[in-house]
């Protein structure tokens, strides 16, 4: 049996992933209610809610689209600057420079290939 990563001809069910990544939280919130410790404070804060959201946007487009990259960057932003002392003295200035960056560096997608047209003037 082939997953999709070796074939990707088998057609990917979004409704699968969703069921993946509720018995994935479900499973972490029982855990929490036990109070078993292994599992820290912060995986059941709102900036993993956002790289969640990040992860799963991005495997649904395949990482095709900024959103993905940038809710991502921003959970972990969120989540440094909640959980490290005096991160947001670093943790902003860093992420707009990676922005800035990120939109000096970034290649432009190449124009349509549109036939050449003629001068709209007609020969004298």
């Amino acid at each position: 049996m082939k997953t999709i990563i070796e074939n990707p001809s088998i057609p990917h069910n979004s409704r699968t992933t969703i069921g993946a990544i509720l018995l994935v939280i479900g499973s972490l919130l029982l855990i929490d209610q036990l109070h078993i410790s292994f599992i820290p404070g912060w995986i059941f804060s709102w900036p993993m809610i956002l790289i969640a959201i990040g992860i799963y946007s991005g495997v649904k487009h395949h990482f095709t689209k900024p959103v993905a990259a940038i809710l991502i960057f921003c959970g972990v932003a969120f989540l440094f600057s909640e959980n490290i002392d005096n991160a947001d003295r670093i943790v902003w200035p860093v992420a707009i420079i990676a922005t800035g960056t990120w939109m000096a560096l970034r290649r432009k997608k190449p124009a349509a290939d549109t036939p050449y047209k003629e001068s709209s003037f007609k020969e004298l």
